[in-house]
């Protein structure tokens, strides 16, 4: 698939005054996709180069220009846009898909002007442009989708303008395997579809499709000092524990902060452990304002994604010892892993003898998240927890029945995706194409104000 920057043009009016530049002495051939301009210069054989068929589907468009009102011609028969490819010099269907136009006959994508007057339009006082990520690890779990990805979708909601991308380049201080990162990054987007995530509503891409952001994290890091990239907790952790720390690692929150800042984010919705991260990219945005004049919007961090515990009581990550709750696990698997594996409260020694919620690790703090809009649900769980009438075993298989009934759908949707990979595959060209144009006139104010002229 080519990715041009030239515009087609959809204007019946428009392409006539096309054509009649573009004369051509060439017979024409079969089929809309033909499009030879007409061989005299008048109102006859102008509307004759009009009398052409739909490149999709064959169907003759003859006149469809001369009699429709709008300003935007379809073929009758399939719907498919008619519009002059500027890549194949011809007038052409065109398939639209995620506001993307895709020339019949060439193949070539197009976003057109009204496409990006809207993406990269300020003006909507009760617009936010919502932006996350995750990273390419592999399918998601019960944590990204209770912590995460759930707020995602609810932010889809309104007029909000929301940008999920998988980091695959963050993914790199991990993982340096192209076949796995690869297969990663569909898989990931696969769940943000599966979960809901609508593709004609949110901007779903991977990081690396847009390399302006790997420009602009340049130009932030001349700005930032290395000794307080040293200070934050990730890598001062990764210190500690003896890790390995490459300049990826160190140079992890400049390029988060390429990511925020590039499409003029304003709100951030993050784990608490990112915090530090979003932090330092609203104090770059404030010093290169201060330094050449407005230029970056100061995002806020969103609600807090909620920290979904794994079985031992930290957060739920991936971990051999310890395995996460997938959500194309079956309620046999979960229920499997909750006995096995989850902690609660380890005063509680019998059935009947009475427990804590609060002392519980693994299996109270995930009913507080499943259950916060039934708060007498949540207290019939503490209540008799309180009162030994409610065993864990019980307990965790009661837990893994919600579990399995709110992912349910999930799994329903995500076996249908696994089956047409090249839509999704699809879904992040796309959702590439359109975070390049948003991305895009921020990188180069920034570039005009740093004096890098670029031909």
């Amino acid at each position: 698939m080519n990715t041009n920057k030239v515009t087609p043009i959809t204007d019946p009016d428009e392409i006539v005054e096309v054509l009649h530049l573009h004369k051509t002495s060439q017979p024409r051939t079969a089929g809309w996709s033909g499009g030879a301009a007409p061989k005299e210069d008048s109102e006859e054989s102008a509307n004759e180069s009009l009398v052409l068929h739909c490149t999709k589907c064959g169907m003759s468009t003859s006149g469809i220009y001369l009699q429709a009102t709008d300003k935007t011609r379809r073929c009758p028969k399939c719907g498919s846009i008619l519009m002059y490819c500027p890549v194949c010099l011809s007038t052409v269907s065109a398939t639209e898909k995620f506001s993307i136009l895709k020339c019949d006959r060439c193949a070539a994508d197009f976003i057109t002007n009204s496409v990006i007057q809207y993406l990269t339009s300020r003006e909507r006082s009760a617009r936010e442009i919502v932006l996350s990520g995750i990273r390419a690890t592999g399918e998601l779990h019960l944590g990204n989708y209770l912590g995460a990805v759930r707020q995602f979708v609810e932010y889809e909601a309104g007029d909000n303008l929301c940008m999920y991308f998988i980091a695959d380049w963050h993914t790199l201080t991990t993982c340096q395997n192209p076949q796995e990162i690869s297969v990663n990054s569909i898989a990931v987007a696969t769940d943000y579809l599966a979960a809901g995530l609508n593709p004609e509503r949110s901007i779903i891409y991977t990081q690396s499709s847009v390399p302006e952001i790997a420009e602009l994290a340049l130009y932030l890091s001349m700005f930032q000092s290395k000794n307080q990239l040293e200070d934050l907790p990730t890598l001062k952790n990764l210190v500690r524990g003896g890790s390995f720390v490459s300049m990826g690692h160190l140079y992890y929150p400049v390029l988060m902060a390429a990511d925020i800042l590039g499409p003029l984010a304003t709100v951030i919705p993050v784990g608490s452990d990112q915090v530090p991260n979003v932090e330092l990219a609203i104090s770059l945005a404030k010093k290169f304002n201060a330094l050449f004049g407005q230029t970056f919007v100061i995002p806020r961090i969103g609600c807090h994604t909620a920290k979904v515990p794994s079985f031992t009581g930290d957060k739920m990550e991936k971990s051999e010892n310890a395995p996460s709750v997938s959500l194309s696990d079956s309620l046999e698997t979960i229920s499997g892993k909750y006995l096995r594996y989850g902690v609660t409260d380890t005063g509680k020694r019998v059935k009947n003898d009475p427990g804590n919620p609060d002392n519980c690790q693994s299996v109270y703090p995930v009913y507080k998240i499943l259950r916060e809009n039934d708060p007498v649900a949540l207290s019939t769980v503490e209540k008799e927890c309180r009162s030994g009438v409610r065993g864990c075993r019980e307990c965790k298989l009661e837990l893994a029945k919600d579990i399995d009934t709110l992912i349910q759908p999930f799994r329903d949707r995500r076996k249908a995706l696994l089956q047409n990979k090249k839509y999704v595959e699809e879904v992040l060209h796309f959702g590439g194409m359109k975070a390049r144009e948003i991305i895009q006139p921020t990188v180069r104010e920034v570039r005009e104000k740093l004096g890098i002229v670029s031909r």
